[in-house]
């Protein structure tokens, strides 16, 4: 369905990785996922359906990835970024993610594993996204986080260049989010929300991905401060102000 060849340097990556994950899970609270068949379904195959196309064109064909700036938000053991990285070894991907503990693992796995081409970053989405290396420098930003999409929308599209996409992996009840977001990701410089039920590649309950497509520049003091976007998100006010903005 996506066009990827599994290939035996693939398959062994992925095994070898699986060790060093199961290995920092023993050292620290690295993903709740452990054991072979749930880290297989649950983060590796999983990871896979941001690879797959959408209607309307916010993600483009497999071929499309090569070659292009990849961001993870808030990866923690490297999940979805590291195995789109396994998968097209072309692309160049950048890890972000606020835990020091988690960002050392990262870096291990990709000196374990000499995979060239990647950055790791410790960080918070709220202050590196005001650094001129990053900010709007991304084709794809993508995130498989819980937080809620109007704060995801505003730690994700200011990384995403104009004419990229940012790419959330949601529940099954996302219609409400989307439309709770709609006003910030358009505030931010989105087209309106694309969504998408994605059950394949593997057997885990689908995933509701979200496609925002980057047609217009961040306003410059988005995003906001550390910790702001999840306390006083940005919600239009009855009166058509900013709720929580500062």
């Amino acid at each position: 369905m996506i066009g990827l060849d599994s290939t035996e340097e693939f398959s062994r990556s992925l095994n070898r990785y699986y060790e060093l994950i199961e290995a920092g899970n023993a050292r620290f609270n690295l993903t709740g996922a452990t054991g072979w068949e749930r880290v297989r379904d649950e983060l590796f195959i999983r990871s896979l359906r941001f690879l797959v196309p959408v209607a309307g064109g916010h993600v483009p064909p497999l071929e499309w990835f090569e070659g292009r700036r990849i961001l993870d938000i808030g990866t923690g053991a490297g999940i979805p970024g590291l195995v789109l990285k396994l998968a097209v070894p072309g692309m160049a991907l950048t890890l972000l993610d606020s835990s020091r503990k988690k960002t050392a693992f990262l870096r291990d796995v990709v000196e374990e594993l000499a995979i060239e081409n990647v950055e790791v970053i410790t960080g918070r989405a709220e202050e590196v996204g005001h650094d001129i290396a990053h900010r709007e420098k991304y084709d794809l930003v993508v995130s498989r986080g819980v937080a809620r999409l109007v704060e995801l929308a505003e730690l994700t599209l200011p990384f995403a260049a104009q004419g990229g996409a940012v790419v959330s992996a949601k529940g099954p009840d996302v219609d409400s989010e989307v439309e709770e977001a709609a006003w910030a990701a358009e505030l931010l410089g989105a087209a309106p929300a694309l969504t998408s039920s994605v059950s394949a590649p593997g057997r885990s309950q689908a995933d509701t991905m979200v496609y925002y497509m980057k047609i217009g520049s961040t306003p410059v003091e988005y995003p906001r401060r550390t910790g702001v976007p999840h306390a006083r998100p940005l919600l239009r006010g009855q009166s058509g102000a900013v709720a929580g903005a500062g």
